[in-house]
C-alpha cells in the first residue's frame, strides 16, 4: 500500500482522472453520508472542477445518527457546496412492507435489520437516478477495500459515472483525507454505513468473515454466533484488512497474506472464503450483453 508521500503523490493524478472526465459546466452531484469516503471524494471533486460545480445530497431518515448531519453540512461549509438534505423519514420500511405484501416469493421482512437498512441504499439509487436523468454526473465513492471484499451494494452505493477513490484502499483514503483537510473529527470515527446507530465496518465484515461471505437476506445469528464473532473481530483492523486485500490481489497464499498482514491464519483463511463468495454474489460483472 502507499505511504503518505505515495499518497500525497497520487493526489495530482486522481484531480486530473476527475478533470478528464467531467467535461465543462457539468455539475458533479456526490452522494454524502458524514462518512470518510464521500468526504474524500467531495474534497476531491471540488479541487479538481471548482466548488460551483460540485452538489452535494444526503438522505434524512429515522434512526440516523445526528453527528454524520454535522459533518455532511460542516463538509459543504469547508468546500463552499451546495447541499440538499433530502427528508425520506421510514420510506425505507415502508418500501421493504410493500415488497413484502407484494412479492411473496422473495423473503421481504421490514422487522429483518438488514432488509430495511440496506433500503437506505436503494432509495439513494432512486435519488442517483433522477439526478442523472437531468444531466447530472454522479461520483461514486467506493474505495478499494469495499470494492475487492465486495462490502458494497452492487445497484447502491456502487453506482456512479465515474470513481475517484476505487483503486485506493480505505488505509489510504484516510491518509488522503488529512492531506485534503478532511476534519480530524471524520477522520477518527469509526467506519460506518450508518444504517443504524453504532454501526461498526469492522464489526460488520467479522459477521461477513463467520459466515465465509456477504451476509444475505434472513440469516439469524445465535448468542454463541455473536460471540465468535467477536473474537474475530478482535483480531481485525482495518490496516489488517487492506494488506490481506493487497496480498490476496497480488497472488499470494492464505499464509502469505497473514504473515503480511499480521491477521491470524484461520481469519485469513475466513477472508480467502469470503473473497470468494463476494466474487459470485457482489463482484459479479454488470451490464453484460451480446454483441
Amino acid at each position: 500500500m502507499r505511504d503518505y508521500e505515495g499518497v500525497r503523490r497520487e493526489l495530482p493524478r486522481i484531480i486530473d482522472f476527475i478533470r478528464g472526465y467531467v467535461m465543462s459546466g457539468e455539475t458533479v452531484i456526490i452522494p454524502v453520508s458524514g462518512g470518510l469516503d464521500s468526504d474524500v471524494t467531495a474534497r476531491l471533486c471540488a479541487e479538481a472542477v471548482g466548488s460551483g460545480n460540485v452538489h452535494l445530497f444526503a438522505v434524512k431518515q429515522s434512526g440516523m445518527e445526528e453527528k454524520y448531519f454535522r459533518n455532511i453540512e460542516n463538509l459543504a461549509a469547508d468546500i463552499h457546496s451546495t447541499l440538499a438534505l433530502i427528508g425520506l423519514d421510514d420510506m425505507n420500511v415502508r418500501l421493504i412492507d410493500a415488497l413484502s405484501e407484494a412479492d411473496s416469493r422473495i423473503n421481504f421482512d421490514k422487522e429483518y435489520i438488514l432488509d430495511s437498512a440496506r433500503a437506505y441504499c436503494s432509495l439513494r439509487t432512486a435519488i442517483i437516478s433522477c439526478y442523472q436523468d437531468k444531466g447530472c454526473v454522479i461520483a461514486g465513492c467506493t474505495n478499494r477495500t469495499e470494492r475487492e471484499l465486495g462490502f458494497f451494494l452492487p445497484f447502491g452505493d456502487n453506482l456512479g459515472h465515474f470513481k475517484p477513490i476505487a483503486h485506493l484502499y480505505k488505509t489510504e483514503v484516510r491518509i488522503l483525507a488529512s492531506i485534503l483537510h478532511t476534519r480530524p473529527e471524520v477522520i477518527s470515527q469509526p467506519p460506518s454505513a450508518a444504517f443504524w446507530e453504532g454501526e461498526n465496518d469492522l464489526e460488520d465484515i467479522a459477521y461477513w468473515l463467520y459466515n465465509k461471505g456477504p451476509v444475505m437476506c434472513g440469516r439469524v445469528f445465535s448468542d454463541d454466533d455473536d460471540k465468535a464473532v467477536a473474537k474475530i473481530n478482535a483480531g481485525l483492523s482495518q490496516e489488517r484488512i487492506d494488506l490481506a486485500l493487497e496480498a490476496f490481489s497480488s497472488g499470494k497464499t492464505v499464509r502469505e497474506a497473514a504473515e503480511h498482514s499480521g491477521l491470524s491464519l484461520s481469519t485469513a483463511e475466513l477472508l480467502s472464503e469470503t473473497l470468494r463468495a463476494s466474487g459470485k454474489i457482489k463482484n459479479r460483472k454488470l451490464l453484460v450483453s451480446m454483441e
